[in-house]
């Protein structure tokens, strides 16, 4: 008798351009997590409001951008 161990595979979705990664098409496996907190109607924090995304290595590279232009926005206000 043989034994043919087959190891489990992990298969991602992209959460922005829904592209499947499934660890050959892409090298970071972008995963960002933010987190906040939901605020009731007196401005407590109420409820978990955390948001996980899994992301391509392209739409990872865009949002970082997109975070990066926000940023430096926001300092350019003050």
């Amino acid at each position: 008798m043989s034994t043919k161990i087959i190891p489990a595979q992990t298969i991602k979705t992209c959460d922005s351009c829904g592209v499947v990664i499934d660890g050959r098409n892409a090298r970071q496996e972008g995963a960002l997590t933010i987190k906040a907190h939901a605020l009731d109607m007196y401005s407590n924090p109420c409820a978990d409001a955390t948001r996980k995304l899994d992301l391509c290595d392209g739409c990872l590279f865009q949002v970082a951008k997109a975070i990066d232009a926000a940023i430096d926005a926001a300092k350019e206000q003050q």
